[in-house]
């Protein structure tokens, strides 16, 4: 027996209600949370639409307190003391919002420890660049040095061969 299509599951509604309230939370339009969750669940845009407006926004009470939601989502997030939330969808809201603006103390301990790793890793790696060039200066100027000391033997050589030259010619 085949399936009809245009039967919701409820996971089809779940996925629909977190990608519309997801897209929505983050200031992004109805309209690309319809067409993320359209390509997710293989129906149309409309079709999805349709489910939002008809169906999900009744059960839940989203079309009547949306915006009401939203402020009191933000004022739930700014003062903890304040009204509790009144639906699912706030909660859901918060708590999304609640996770983007707290890290998680984990993360933060291992970003610290990576920051100070990187820059003590910057500060060795300057101190090596720094003995790298002193020793580049020592090999440059010991290079001179033998390449002078080099000249001097070529011409000692060059004057020993040249005396023995007029010694031979002084001996015939």
């Amino acid at each position: 027996m085949k399936e009809r299509k245009d039967l919701w599951k409820p996971e089809e509604d779940q996925l629909l209600e977190e990608t519309v309230l997801e897209y929505t939370s983050n200031g992004d339009s109805k309209a690309s949370a319809f067409k993320k969750a359209s390509t997710e669940l293989g129906r149309t845009v409309s079709a999805c639409q349709y489910r939002w407006n008809t169906v999900i926004t009744k059960r839940t009470d989203y079309g009547t307190q949306e915006t009401s939601s939203n402020d009191a989502a933000c004022q739930t997030h700014e003062n903890p003391d304040s009204v509790p939330p009144e639906n699912l969808a706030q909660v859901i809201r918060f708590l999304r919002n609640f996770a983007k603006t707290l890290p998680i103390s984990e993360q933060m301990k291992e970003n610290k420890r990576l920051h100070e790793e990187q820059m003590h890793l910057k500060l060795q790696n300057q101190q090596l660049i720094r003995r790298l060039k002193e020793k580049e200066a020592e090999f440059k100027h010991q290079l001179m040095q033998y390449e002078e000391m080099a000249s001097i033997l070529k011409e000692a050589d060059q004057l020993l061969k040249h005396e023995s030259n007029e010694e031979k010619r002084a001996v015939h």
